[in-house]
């Protein structure tokens, strides 16, 4: 069966690409579990606007997320091909007799979790079919088989060297095929197939690989992956006459599929209650804190105030992008998740007074991964703090 996405819109922005595809689906179908058709010359096939689906890209918001959370929550849609192969069991002989790789179509539906960019998981329905094309003589017949699928699949994001705009993704799925039975016969000319599919419920194991949206608050994915049906059991069994020869076919409707998926995000991004000034970023003395080093690219800072509560309050800067604006330092634990760019990273702290006791101060804990570092920040209204961190590739 094939497996893969179309765009999944939040709101209407590809609403009518998912619809499109559905109808395509529902059209091929036709409300059976197994259609079939064919000629001598073969003819027909399955197309797949792929470069309409890359296209779509465009309508996705990959804006840099200014406050990154460690868990974020997206809607999942795609549309998808695959290709497999049916076997044949046996012939009258003479070398008339054959089975022909064809492609199939697939659409699903679920939700997705990351963590850190780091590892996700996936909850999925999909509906969709498989084809065969089944060669006897001069008759090529295109035998189509539709199922419905669940699974759950967890995968893995690793981020390659340099400034790349993807993930690697290395997935697996488990899940239930579910089919209907279903009787089909056709007749063309003198050719005869007849077609059974018994009712199943299958389990599968599905190994994935493929590229994951690096940034933004929606992600695209293109992912290939292989599906194959634990028991070993066919799918369906197909007997075709043509004249004096015969032949008989199975198919336990694993395939190779080739998925583009959408992942639709929910945040609503947190407004800036104020910008910092311009001419707080141009004039001013600037001292270094730390530098560090670090492979991780997302990486977490406390800040809060350890001594006398006085009123201090600070702006936070990420290569000049305020991450956080005029926050009055207090007990409570101010927590930043801050996404790094490649190579070298700045991360200033402006003190917007000196409160009640100079100088403006400010306890920090930075995690980079493993360990942590404690740090403690030091400011005034005419002299900033940095701490400069290098991703390292």
């Amino acid at each position: 069966m094939a497996a893969s996405l179309g765009a999944i819109p939040l709101g209407a922005r590809l609403s009518a690409l998912t619809a499109a595809a559905f109808a395509l689906l529902a059209s091929i179908s036709m409300a059976q579990s197994l259609g079939g058709g064919g000629g001598n010359n073969g003819g027909g096939s399955v197309g797949l606007p792929f470069g309409l689906l890359r296209d779509a890209r465009g309508t996705l918001n990959t804006s840099l997320v200014r406050h990154p959370r460690d868990f974020e929550t997206r809607l999942l849609g795609g549309l998808g091909v695959g290709l497999q192969q049916a076997d044949l069991v046996t012939d009258s002989g003479g070398g008339s007799a054959g089975t022909f790789p064809w492609p199939g179509l697939l659409g699903e539906f679920g939700g997705s979790v990351t963590y850190r960019d780091r590892v996700g998981l996936t909850v999925q329905g999909s509906w969709g079919f498989t084809g065969y094309m089944l060669i006897l003589d001069s008759v090529n017949y295109r035998l189509y088989h539709t199922s419905t699928r669940a699974e759950l699949r967890a995968f893995w994001l690793l981020r390659p060297r340099g400034d790349s705009p993807s993930l690697w993704k290395i997935g697996a799925a488990w899940g239930f095929t579910m089919q209907r039975d279903d009787e089909l016969t056709r007749e063309i000319g003198s050719y005869q197939n007849t077609s059974a599919a018994p009712a199943a419920t299958r389990a599968f194991f599905a190994p994935e690989l493929g590229r994951f949206g690096a940034q933004g608050k929606d992600r695209f994915e293109l992912t290939l992956r292989y599906v194959i049906h634990l028991d070993g059991r066919d799918a369906w069994r197909s007997d075709a006459v043509n004249g004096s020869r015969t032949a008989t076919y199975a198919a336990s409707d694993n395939y190779l599929g080739l998925v583009v998926r959408y992942h639709i995000g929910f945040r609503k991004e947190q407004a800036v209650h104020e910008a910092v000034p311009p001419s707080r970023l141009t004039d001013r003395h600037a001292d270094t804190l730390a530098v560090l080093t670090t492979r991780q690219r997302r990486i977490t800072l406390r800040l809060w105030d350890n001594a006398e509560y006085d009123g201090d309050t600070i702006s936070v800067l990420l290569n000049n992008r305020p991450v956080l604006v005029a926050h009055e330092l207090t007990k409570q634990h101010q927590r930043l998740v801050l996404d790094l760019g490649p190579g070298h990273n700045t991360i200033r702290v402006i003190a917007h007074n000196e409160g009640r006791v100079p100088p403006n101060t400010a306890s920090c804990v930075v995690r980079r991964g493993r360990g942590r570092e404690e740090l403690l920040i030091k400011t005034k209204p005419e002299n900033d703090q940095l701490l400069l961190i290098e991703l390292l590739q």
